[in-house]
């Protein structure tokens, strides 16, 4: 009789082997994916910040094309203008050194005219002398006044002609008296201008300029970082934590973030520098001039031109501080003040003078 041999039964499909396969292997690839996530978010951050970068730079370029166009239409007009100044300075300078020698020409004439009339009269006394010198003091100021606008020594010899009226002690000088007295009182009012100190404060000024710093641009100034102490233990995640924020420190020192609602500062090139220091001694002399010919507006003008260069192209700091402080006080000052005349005072001093020759050329029998 033949065995049959039965076959085993099939094993079951779900049961479990009997040496499973190890688990970790998905979380690596996890791992290494957040990894990656994380590098191409930092990748991300350098091409945004690289292209904010290049945006700026473009933007900053055009700037200074702008600016350099306008500073050389700006150095062609100062340039114009001062050659102006100086051909109308010059002319002015020679016409008014006509008008003062033909004016000395004139009182020389009439002092000599004065002095053949004293000589004439035998009988002039003490009196007479004064009101000669009195009328003398008087025109002397007049001239101080409309040809010099020199207030400080008109006052002077206007106060000195008042005391020679004083000591003559004569009740018909009241009235002449009186309105030197008002003209006197009206230029004290205007005040004395000091254009020696106002000029030698701005030759001051101008010798400054070079000391003020000019805005830096973007990346001149490399900040100094130390490294930090690497533990030995340092895992890898720590190791790209502390990489990130040493590359964020990095970044800030290349970024600027700017409030939009705020007027840009522009950064001038060296060459354009020494343009704009140029520029600004010319508006302070330019200033000097406008002093000495009492041009107020031209004078304000400059000051404040020179103020809104600093302004907008140097940096803030103490010394420049102190500059715009110094320039806003001369801003202040007034250097063409209303002046007043002698010309009522000198007016009825002649008439007065006039009227005492004739009374006493009647007392001699003399028409």
């Amino acid at each position: 009789m033949t065995d049959i041999e039965t076959p085993s039964p099939a094993a079951p499909v779900n049961a479990a082997p009997l040496n499973p396969a190890p688990v970790p292997a998905k979380k690596h690839t996890v791992n290494f994916a957040f990894l990656w996530l994380f590098v191409l978010l930092i990748v991300a951050a350098l091409c945004a910040g690289a292209w904010q970068l290049l945006q700026q730079g473009k933007n900053q370029q055009q700037l200074v094309d702008s600016l350099r166009v306008q500073l050389e239409e700006q150095v062609k007009l100062f340039d114009d203008r001062q050659q102006a100044l100086e051909d109308s300075l010059n002319k002015e300078f020679i016409e008014q050194q006509s008008a003062i020698q033909a004016n000395l020409n004139e009182l020389a004439e009439q002092v000599d005219s004065n002095n053949a009339r004293v000589l004439a009269l035998s009988s002039a006394n003490r009196d007479e002398w004064k009101l000669q010198e009195a009328q003398y003091l008087l025109r002397l100021a007049d001239q101080r006044i409309l040809l010099e606008q020199d207030s400080q020594n008109a006052l002077a010899l206007a106060i000195s002609a008042d005391d020679v009226l004083r000591d003559i002690d004569q009740a018909d000088l009241v009235g002449v008296r009186k309105l030197l007295a008002e003209e006197i009182a009206v230029l004290k009012v205007a005040g004395i201008i000091d254009r020696e100190g106002i000029y030698l404060r701005l030759s001051a000024l101008a010798n400054q300029i070079e000391a003020i710093p000019f805005i830096e641009p973007l990346g001149t100034q490399a900040d100094v970082f130390e490294d930090d102490v690497v533990p030995e233990n340092e895992t890898l995640k720590q190791r790209i934590t502390r990489g990130f924020y040493d590359l964020l420190h990095k970044l800030g020192s290349y970024v600027r973030v700017r409030d939009h609602g705020k007027t840009i500062n522009a950064v001038l090139p060296p060459a354009e520098q020494k343009y704009l220091q140029q520029n600004l001694r010319l508006m302070l002399e330019q200033a000097q001039v406008a002093l000495l010919r009492n041009e107020a507006g031209i004078y304000q003008e400059s000051l404040v031109k020179a103020q809104n260069w600093i302004n907008q192209y140097y940096t803030l700091n103490e010394k420049a501080s102190a500059v715009l402080q110094e320039l806003k006080a001369l801003e202040t000052e007034v250097i063409a003040p209303e002046l007043t005349n002698f010309s009522n005072s000198s007016a009825a001093l002649t008439e007065y003078i006039a009227k005492r020759e004739k009374m006493a050329a009647a007392r001699r029998g003399v028409r």
